[in-house]
């Protein structure tokens, strides 16, 4: 009897060691399935983000350019602009002075409002 037990301590000992290693076994399996998801997520990553990279670089060239002669244009316009602007006010200014007090003040306030204006937009076009 004491074979028999002694048969089936050995056999509840070995299957444990068997369940044991098949579990670690399984664990290792798993860590490296993880592994290997990881390092082909980091390839595709990698493999997306260079094409995307080259778009980005070529698209964003030409837009700096753009913006760089959009800029040159805004300030060209604004100096004929102020060139315009300076004419105008000469050729009004003789005629204004002849204006009631109240019509003068409302000229000036056209003024002012135009002045604002052009600086608010030179700012906004210019940025």
């Amino acid at each position: 009897m004491a074979d028999i037990r002694s048969d089936v301590t050995k056999a509840a000992t070995e299957i444990t060691r068997v369940a044991q290693d098949a579990a670690y076994v399984a664990i290792g399996l798993g860590v490296i399935g993880v592994q290997k998801a990881q390092v082909r997520r980091r390839e595709l990553r990698s493999q997306f983000e260079r094409p995307l990279e080259d778009v980005r670089k070529a698209v964003e060239a030409p837009i700096a350019d753009f913006r760089k002669e959009f800029a040159k244009a805004v300030k060209e316009f604004d100096k004929t602009f102020g060139q315009f602007i300076e004419r105008f006010d000469a050729t009004i200014e003789p005629m204004s002075e002849r204006l009631p007090a109240g019509a003068q003040q409302v000229v000036q306030q056209a003024k002012e409002a135009r002045d604002q204006l052009r600086d608010y937009l030179v700012t906004q076009l210019a940025a």
